[in-house]
């Protein structure tokens, strides 16, 4: 997967004209911010699902093993999630909000944010 973040990533550069050399973990970010979301599951308790990014309205609260989808990144630290089945706490599926990426892992158990962040390549 890592490897297919990376060649979507010079594609993209090329496809669009730019000469710009693109990093893995930019790659990361920019699959994540195109139509195709990502599974991930909460890998903590009580995190709080907000109306925007780093925004002080809480749309409820999700708990460890709630699952969904990341659908796009802000600033490389906030990440929209959509639930993908009632939440611990009682929110409905296909709620939206944004949380904190470090909240959440992916299918092969790697932090999301990790994977936005760090050198894939490594």
């Amino acid at each position: 997967m890592k490897r297919q973040l990376a060649l979507l990533a010079v594609l993209s550069a090329a496809v669009c004209g730019t000469s710009a050399v693109v990093t893995p973990a930019q790659a990361a970010v920019s699959a994540v911010t195109s139509a195709r979301a990502i599974d991930a599951m909460v890998i903590a308790n009580g995190v709080r699902l907000r109306s925007t990014p780093g925004g002080s309205w809480v749309v409820g609260y999700l708990y460890y093993g709630d699952y969904g989808q990341i659908l796009s990144v802000s600033s490389g630290t906030w990440c929209q999630f959509r639930l993908g089945g009632r939440s611990a706490s009682g929110l409905p599926a296909g709620t939206v909000g944004w949380a904190s990426c470090s909240y959440f892992a992916t299918e092969d158990g790697v932090r999301f944010s990790q994977t936005a962040v760090d050198a894939l390549g490594a």
